[in-house]
């Protein structure tokens, strides 16, 4: 068996999920928004050496797919269509024909856009790296608006830049390091979404937080946001399945009937969003953080009044008003999905514990207590005995708690191995 690579296995790759903090909806209409990566809810890549299989593996547990490719499999693909990927700024269509006919039997499910993605970036960045068994193992819910696909999309940019030497393979990611991984990150992006913004995969390569505006010819620009502390906050999943579609064209519609009512609602929005990034490169200040709680408050009033909350939603701003622990806001396009409650300085944590328990007790909703900003993708080296002591993670019935614990992400961009 042949591994051709340029870094030693087994590793580990690491890239957070997200979430809006302000202007979801108003994006839409081209004003400010901010994104912020979440702490300790994020995608983990195990690389390791197949022990019997002298192609590529990929399995992904929490979607029950386990596929192999062999290497005849993988040298079908013809060599002069994978050169071209390396000059397109979006999906080449003779490789995603190519995988297409791979994939046929998987077609449009959920474990169709997951092989395709893998397999446009490892042809893309490591074709010849063989022998070799990827395992994603995700802390962070799927289809909840997180930003699960571009931290897997990050990823495995990370990964396979690793694998083919595109990057250094010290373990301090630069500045051009993270500008290539951004970039291969977008494109698988665009093999699961099509036309994805930008923004998920750029906060989930960089971390902490990015100011966003769609451009008129539909092109995003952002800035990154990077000196901040990490937040505390309590993010909650009410599981209440919502079209974003419907959400955003309902929007659209309101501001074609009331303009005159619906635009200052967007423009303030708008205004919120950059006092937010303002107060997010210096939040040092008691009286910083008591008005980036207050335009929290407030972006989430505008977000109700365009008609996008849902009374799930609102039971958790309700309760977390009662407790006094912190401002509560939808994040996303709302209609259920998720909200962030962004907690005080001096909050009871008892408070904290009781609303918790409420949510999960009363509503069966999902919630994490995490951190709003942090590092964005890293990686590490495995000894044998941390190896050992891991990969039973990444096979069995992990629960978030087990290895968000266990994979902790350090302010040095290096992962802590808490034991």
């Amino acid at each position: 068996m042949t591994i051709t690579t340029a870094v030693p296995t087994p590793f580990i790759v690491s890239a957070p999920g997200k979430v809006i903090i302000f202007g979801e909806h108003s994006a839409v209409f081209n004003k400010n928004a901010i994104a912020a990566s979440v702490s300790s809810l994020r995608t983990y890549l195990l690389v390791e050496q197949s022990e019997d299989f002298d192609g590529v593996e990929l399995n992904f547990p929490d979607i029950n797919y386990d596929s192999r490719w062999s290497n005849d499999d993988i040298n079908k693909i013809n060599r002069d269509v994978i050169k071209e990927t390396s000059t397109l700024k979006h999906v080449c269509p003779k490789l995603k024909e190519q995988l297409d006919f791979v994939l046929k039997d998987l077609k449009d499910s959920l474990n169709y856009f997951a092989a395709l993605s893998f397999l446009y970036l490892y042809l893309s960045l490591c074709p010849d790296a063989r022998g070799l068994k990827f395992t994603v193992k995700s802390t962070l819910p799927i289809g909840a608006g997180l930003g699960s696909s571009a931290s897997i999309s990050v990823c495995l940019a990370l990964a396979f830049a690793r694998l083919n030497g595109h990057i250094s393979s010290n373990e301090c990611i630069s500045k051009e390091d993270k500008e290539f991984i951004n970039h291969w990150a977008f494109i698988g992006e665009c093999c699961i979404h099509g036309t994805p913004s930008g923004i998920d995969n750029a906060v989930a390569t960089y971390g902490n937080a990015v100011r966003f505006q769609r451009q008129d010819d539909g092109t995003t620009q952002f800035h990154q946001i990077n000196n901040f502390p990490q937040l505390p906050m309590v993010l909650t999943n009410t599981k209440i399945k919502r079209s974003t579609k419907i959400l955003v064209s309902g929007v659209a519609d309101l501001a074609k009937r009331k303009p005159l009512i619906a635009e200052p609602i967007l423009e303030a929005m708008d205004q919120v969003a950059i006092r937010g990034s303002e107060l997010l490169s210096d939040i040092s200040k008691d009286i910083h953080y008591d008005e980036l709680l207050e335009l929290i408050r407030v972006n989430h009033g505008l977000l109700v009044a365009v008609g996008v909350s849902h009374p799930g939603l609102e039971v958790i701003k309700q309760l977390s008003d009662e407790l006094k622990i912190g401002q509560t806001k939808l994040t996303g396009a709302g209609g259920g999905g998720c909200a962030f409650t962004l907690l005080e300085k001096n909050v009871d944590h008892s408070s904290v514990r009781k609303f918790h328990e409420t949510l999960h007790e009363k509503y069966k909703y999902q919630i994490f207590e995490t951190g709003l900003g942090g590092v964005g993708c890293c990686f590490t080296e495995l000894r044998t005995e941390e190896f050992k002591s891991l990969k039973h993670l990444f096979i069995g019935p992990a629960t978030t708690q087990d290895i968000s614990l266990a994979l902790l992400p350090s302010p040095d961009s290096t992962l802590s191995w808490v034991k």
